[in-house]
């Protein structure tokens, strides 16, 4: 690229007992490689009242120091976001309540057209080694094609991958009791997803910039009828 372009990258996360926040973290760390790109983390909050987080205090606390480290998202944070990472413990092979609440929250800056060629990848934590850690993902990345996102799978190409990890995206096995933190190669894995996804939405952020990508989307926008024609 003849001019270095800043990739803004979202991080948006769900954690009961910080698990999933470690991971997050190291996600950020590789995103942020490049001192050019801004990296933003995101904890989505609880949908459960206060008196019943307070009954359990590691979820308690654990709540309260995320929520000290990270503010709650907005969905207008994908107006600003050049890609967006999912993270979720599993619960029953998909991504936790909070997480697909406040992805229900994105359709109104989807259906103003505001969120488009973009990066998007996801990752997780599930309690066993067989407890669905890649349906959780495919469930998150799933939820990014429906709003058009260009999903950015961990693939093949990590050394980590040798160890157990998967081609989707990042995972840690944590444990039933979510007591096992995650180990070095599963942050070495999360920090080599958020550095491809940041590079990958820098490349599609050139070619979102570019006249002629806007002149042909523009006119394919205003055709009401008949089949789409681009103009060359």
């Amino acid at each position: 690229m003849d001019t270095w372009r800043s990739a803004k990258v979202l991080i948006c996360f769900y954690s009961r007992y910080g698990s999933t926040a470690r991971l997050a973290a190291a996600v950020a760390q590789g995103a942020h490689t490049f001192p050019q790109d801004q990296v933003v983390i995101r904890r989505v909050p609880d949908l459960e009242p206060d008196d019943l987080i307070r009954k359990d205090a590691r979820w308690w606390s654990t709540r309260e120091a995320l929520a000290s480290l990270y503010k709650p998202p907005d969905p207008g944070d994908l107006r600003w976001a050049d890609a967006v990472i999912l993270g979720s413990p599993g619960y029953f092979g998909s991504m936790a309540a909070a997480l697909q609440s406040w992805l229900q929250q994105t359709a109104h800056p989807w259906r103003l057209d505001e969120v488009e060629e973009k990066a998007g990848a996801a990752f997780c934590t599930t309690s066993t080694i067989h407890g669905g850690n890649e349906a959780v993902v495919l469930n998150m990345l799933t939820a990014l094609m429906h709003l058009g996102f260009v999903i950015t799978p961990a693939g093949y190409l990590a050394p980590t991958l040798a160890s157990n990890q998967m081609p989707y995206g990042a995972s840690a096995v944590t444990g039933p009791d979510d007591d096992v933190p995650p180990s070095e190669a599963d942050l070495a894995a999360a920090r080599a997803l958020g550095f491809r996804v940041s590079h990958v939405a820098r490349c599609l952020l050139g070619g979102r910039l570019e006249v002629a990508y806007r002149r042909h989307r523009q006119t394919w926008t205003a055709e009401s009828t008949g089949t789409a024609k681009s103009q060359d």
